[in-house]
C-alpha cells in the first residue's frame, strides 16, 4: 500500500496514463489484479475513472485535480468566495498611513485605498475595511469550512497590521460565503450530462446552483446575498433536505401530498357523515358525538390550510 501523499500521486497518474495508451496495468507496474482493483475502484470513487460495458475508461488525469482530490478525498464541504466586513475599534487615515510607510495603493470608485495582502484585495473603507478570500476552504461541515476561513482571514489581519504599523481590535463578519457540497450524486450526474440547475427567490437571489464552474465534478453550491445571512445555516438547510429526501426517494413532491391530503380529506368526510348518522340513532350520545364532528371540521379546515400553501409553493416561480 502507498501511503506517501507524492508516491502515491505519481502511481496514480502512471495508472491513468498506462489505460489511456490501452497497456496493460499489472505487466507494465508488476503488480497483482486485486492490487490494481483497488487502485481502479479509488480513481473511479476520486471521478477520474468510469466503467461503461465492462471497460474502463479516462475521465481526467491532470496532477492537480489527482492532488486536490486526495487531499481532500475524506471531506464533504467546499467554503469559498468569502467576503469579509472588519470593523476596527478606531479610525485611520488610511491614506496618510500608506503614504507614510510608502505603500502603493489603489483608489476604487475614487475614494477608498485598495492594496493585496497575501493576494488579496483589502479595501481600507472609512466605516470598515473589506478583505475579498481568493482561497478555498474544505471541511466535513459548512461549519468547520467557514472556521478554517476565519483563520486565515485573523492571518490577513496580522499581515495588515504589521505592514502598517499600527494595533487595533477588531469584529468582523460574512458578507458574502458560498459553499459547495462536493462529491454530490446529483451534481455528478448534472456535470456528466452537461446540464445546468440554478435555483433563485425573491429573497437571496440565486442561492443554489450546478454549474461545474470549477471544473470540480460533483459540486453542488448554495449562496445568496439577500435576507439569509447565515450561509453555513441555509448550506446545512439545504444539506438535511436533501438527506430527509433521498429517505425517500423525492418520492414526497408538492403533488404527492396534495393528493394524500386529498385522500384524508375524503376521509374526513366520511367519518363526519357516520358521526352524523350516528347522532341521529343514539341521541343520548349527541352532545359527545358533536364534539368530535367539531374536531373533525377543525382537522378539515387545516387540511384546506395547507393544499392552499402546497398550491402557492407549486406555483411560485423559482
Amino acid at each position: 500500500m502507498v501511503k506517501d501523499l507524492t508516491s502515491k500521486i505519481k502511481l496514480y497518474l502512471t495508472i491513468l496514463d498506462l489505460m489511456k495508451n490501452n497497456k496493460n496495468v499489472v505487466v507494465e507496474l508488476n503488480i497483482s489484479k486485486q492490487r490494481l482493483c483497488y487502485y481502479r475502484r479509488e480513481l473511479k470513487e476520486l471521478g477520474f475513472l468510469e466503467k461503461e460495458n465492462r471497460i474502463w475508461k479516462v475521465l481526467k488525469s491532470k496532477r492537480i485535480d489527482l492532488e486536490h482530490a486526495l487531499n481532500w478525498k475524506d471531506k464533504k464541504i467546499r467554503g469559498h468566495a468569502f467576503i469579509w466586513k472588519v470593523k476596527s475599534n478606531r479610525d485611520y487615515d488610511w491614506k496618510m498611513i500608506l503614504e507614510r510607510k510608502n505603500i502603493k495603493y489603489n483608489l476604487v470608485r475614487g475614494l477608498i485605498p485598495r492594496i493585496f495582502i497575501k493576494n488579496k484585495k483589502v479595501w481600507l473603507g472609512k466605516e470598515s475595511i473589506t478583505i475579498y478570500e481568493t482561497k478555498s476552504f474544505y471541511g466535513k461541515n459548512a461549519i468547520q469550512s467557514r472556521k478554517y476561513a476565519v483563520f486565515e482571514l485573523q492571518e490577513v489581519i496580522r499581515e495588515l497590521k504589521r505592514k502598517l504599523g499600527i494595533e487595533f481590535k477588531y469584529f468582523f463578519k460574512p458578507v458574502r460565503e458560498h459553499f459547495g457540497m462536493i462529491k454530490n450524486e446529483l451534481a455528478r450526474q448534472c456535470n456528466k450530462n452537461g446540464e445546468k440547475i440554478i435555483v433563485r427567490d425573491t429573497l437571496d437571489g440565486e442561492w443554489l446552483w450546478i454549474d461545474d464552474s470549477t471544473g470540480m465534478l460533483g459540486e453542488l453550491e448554495t449562496g445568496g446575498k439577500g435576507f439569509t445571512k447565515d450561509r453555513t445555516a441555509l448550506n446545512m438547510g439545504v444539506q438535511k433536505w436533501y438527506n430527509d429526501m433521498k429517505k425517500t426517494n423525492f418520492e414526497v413532491t408538492p403533488s404527492f401530498l396534495m393528493k394524500n391530503l386529498d385522500e384524508t380529506k375524503k376521509n374526513f368526510k366520511e367519518i363526519g357523515k357516520i358521526i352524523k348518522e350516528g347522532s341521529e340513532k343514539h341521541f343520548d350520545s349527541e352532545l359527545r358525538l358533536k364534539q368530535m364532528q367539531s374536531e373533525v371540521e377543525k382537522l378539515t379546515g387545516i387540511v384546506y390550510q395547507l393544499i392552499e400553501v402546497i398550491k402557492k409553493d407549486e406555483n411560485r416561480k423559482i
